[in-house]
């Protein structure tokens, strides 16, 4: 899903050239709602949704991905501000919900973890 209608235009364009759109089920809107409204299990989830949402991403698309199947977020470094928030206290709310978006997932015993510090860090987890 995206919130933006222009991107499913270009998706599927882009999609379309490469004979891949007829397989996808493109929905404009916020992901939280959509996600909400769609039954079955994902091969990929990718989250990159406004940064104080990313915990409850998670926790919907944790039971929604098959085994073998990938839950991807994106800016889960955020500048960096992620290793330096010794300071709870003063730390920015989109800030704070990214470190626990990371430790749940860390700590989910059904899923391996990887964090790629490329860019802004994207976080890679398996469902085992």
């Amino acid at each position: 899903s995206d919130s933006d209608t222009a991107n499913c235009d270009r998706a599927e364009t882009y999609l379309s050239t490469a004979d891949l759109w007829q397989r996808i089920e493109f929905h404009v809107g916020q992901a939280q709602d959509i996600f909400g409204q769609t039954e079955g299990l994902f091969d990929i989830c990718y989250n990159d949704v406004d940064k104080n949402a990313y915990p409850e991403i998670w926790k919907m698309a944790k039971y929604r991905i098959r085994p073998g199947g990938l839950y991807i977020a994106d800016n889960v470094l955020w500048h960096g501000r992620v290793a330096i928030h010794a300071c709870p206290n003063k730390v920015a709310e989109s800030t704070a919900a990214i470190v626990k978006h990371n430790q749940m997932i860390s700590n989910d015993s059904d899923f391996e973890v990887f964090i790629n510090p490329i860019r802004d860090g994207v976080l890679v987890a398996r469902k085992k």
